[in-house]
C-alpha cells in the first residue's frame, strides 16, 4: 500500500489489524477501541452496523475483525475517507465495510433506516464565543463541534435505527446530562453507562454509553468504572484483551468453503468450523439463500490462518460468473 505524505500505517489486536494514519490530522486512540469493544455483545453476523463520523475507520474495521456483520461508515473529511478506503484494502475488507463520504446530517440517504447498532465517537468539544480550536482544520473538525453539534448526531442516529436497535457512543463525562436529554428527547433512552478512568487517582475522563430506540424510560445501569492502567502505566488485563490477541486466537484457522445447493447452485461463504457452518445452513439458520435451497453439500474448502484472508478469498469467489466457478471447482478436482 502506497502512502502518502506525512501517512504511516498503525496497528491494533497484535498487529492483525492495519490501519492508515495522518501525523497531521486527529489519529484513533484508546477511545476508539473502548467504543468498538462495547459494541461487540451487540453484533450479530448479519446485522447491518453504521459508524457516524468514522474518521479513518478504525472502529468498524476493528468490529469486522471480530465478527461476520456488514457495515456502513460516514466521514465528512475526504482524507480520512481516502484512508479508510485504503485500509479496508490493506486489511480485505472491502466485502463487508462500505464508506461514504457525506455529511452525518444526511445519514437517511446513505444508510437507510433498518440498521441495527450505529456506533460513535463525535467531536467532543462545543465552539464557544471567542473560544479558540486548534489551527490545524482536519483536527479542530475532529474534536470541536463545527460540522455537527451532540443533538444533531443523536437525531440522526434516531432515524437510521430500527425498533430496538442500539446507539453505543464514547464521549467526555462532562456532557453525560446533554447526552442523556437528547437521547430521551430522540426516543433513544440510556440504558447503560460504562465510565473509564486511566487509574484510580484521578477522575474518570470517558464514558460509553448505550442506549436503546424506543426502549424503556427505566433500567438505566451505571457501571463501575474501569482502570485502564496500572501503577506502572501499562494497560490493565480487562483493556489489553481488547488490544491483544492470545496465543489460542492467532493459532486460529479460517475456512473459505463452497456449497452445492439443491438446485445446483453454488455458493461460497467464511466460517472457523466448518461441520457447525454446514449445519446451520442445512438448519436454515446459516444464510438467506441457503435456506430456501436446502438440503446443502460442502464440496470444497480452503484453510487460512488469517481470517481477512479467509474473507477476501470469499468474496473473490462470489464475484465470478457461473462458469468461472465451475472452472476453479473443475481445476480443484471436485466432482459435484
Amino acid at each position: 500500500m502506497k502512502l502518502k505524505d506525512g501517512e504511516k500505517i498503525d496497528h491494533i489486536y497484535s498487529d492483525q489489524i492495519q490501519i492508515i494514519q495522518d501525523k497531521q490530522a486527529f489519529s484513533f486512540s484508546l477511545d476508539t477501541v473502548l467504543l468498538a469493544a462495547n459494541c461487540l455483545d451487540y453484533i450479530k453476523d448479519r446485522d447491518q452496523i453504521v459508524e457516524f463520523c468514522a474518521g479513518n475507520g478504525a472502529a468498524s474495521i476493528y468490529l469486522a475483525y471480530h465478527s461476520e456483520a456488514h457495515f456502513k461508515t460516514i466521514e465528512i473529511q475526504e482524507h480520512a475517507y481516502d484512508q479508510s478506503k485504503r485500509s479496508l484494502e490493506l486489511n480485505h475488507l472491502e466485502n463487508r465495510i462500505e464508506p461514504f463520504l457525506g455529511d452525518v446530517n444526511d445519514a437517511v440517504k446513505f444508510v437507510g433506516r433498518q440498521n441495527n447498532l450505529v456506533l460513535v465517537n463525535p467531536p467532543y468539544f462545543k465552539v464557544a464565543p471567542g473560544h479558540k480550536v486548534n489551527p490545524n482544520e482536519k483536527k479542530a473538525i475532529a474534536r470541536h463541534e463545527i460540522l455537527i453539534d451532540l443533538e444533531h448526531i443523536i437525531f440522526q442516529a434516531s432515524q437510521v435505527l430500527k425498533n430496538k436497535g442500539r446507539l453505543v457512543m464514547v464521549h467526555r463525562p462532562e456532557r453525560l446530562g446533554e447526552i442523556c436529554y437528547y437521547c430521551q428527547k430522540y426516543n433513544l433512552p440510556v440504558k447503560k453507562v460504562q465510565p473509564y478512568c486511566s487509574n484510580d487517582a484521578k477522575e474518570c475522563n470517558l464514558i460509553v454509553i448505550v442506549a436503546s430506540k424506543n426502549g424503556a424510560n427505566d433500567g438505566l445501569i451505571l457501571k463501575n468504572p474501569i482502570m485502564t492502567q496500572t501503577e506502572n502505566g501499562h494497560y490493565n488485563p480487562e483493556i489489553s484483551q481488547y488490544l491483544l490477541a492470545d496465543d489460542k486466537q492467532l493459532e486460529q484457522k479460517y475456512y473459505f468453503y463452497v456449497l452445492l445447493c439443491s438446485d445446483n447452485t453454488f455458493y461460497g461463504g467464511f466460517t472457523t468450523n466448518l461441520d457447525h457452518r454446514l449445519n446451520a445452513h442445512n438448519s436454515g439458520k446459516g444464510a438467506k439463500y441457503t435456506k430456501s435451497r436446502r438440503p446443502v453439500k460442502m464440496i470444497y474448502h480452503e484453510t487460512f490462518l488469517d481470517k481477512q484472508q479467509a474473507l477476501k478469498r470469499e468474496y473473490w469467489f462470489k464475484h465470478h460468473t457461473r462458469a468461472w466457478k465451475e472452472q476453479f471447482l473443475k481445476e480443484h478436482n471436485v466432482d459435484y
